[in-house]
């Protein structure tokens, strides 16, 4: 999805590399299905530190579905 930060209803979903001595925390963010809720595929992550590419189980996921203004509504800086 290249155009993700078009729509407000993107959701989001984060995991952590699965390479061994990496475990960056990784973002990945789409749309939601036709109810509203996460899409029922599973995701695909790239790490941002190593480039590993990993698509995680639903349940190996930090977090999955929260819309990504709630994500990013606490980091701003003064």
């Amino acid at each position: 999805m290249n155009d993700w930060k078009e729509h407000a209803d993107v959701l989001a979903a984060g995991a952590a590399c699965p390479t061994p001595g990496c475990g960056e925390i990784n973002f990945t963010y789409h749309m939601p299905d036709r109810d509203g809720e996460s899409a029922s595929d599973r995701l695909e992550f790239t790490c941002s530190r190593c480039g590993a590419e990993f698509a995680p189980f639903v349940e190996d996921l930090l977090f999955h579905s929260v819309r990504r203004e709630w994500l990013w509504a606490g980091n701003h800086s003064a």
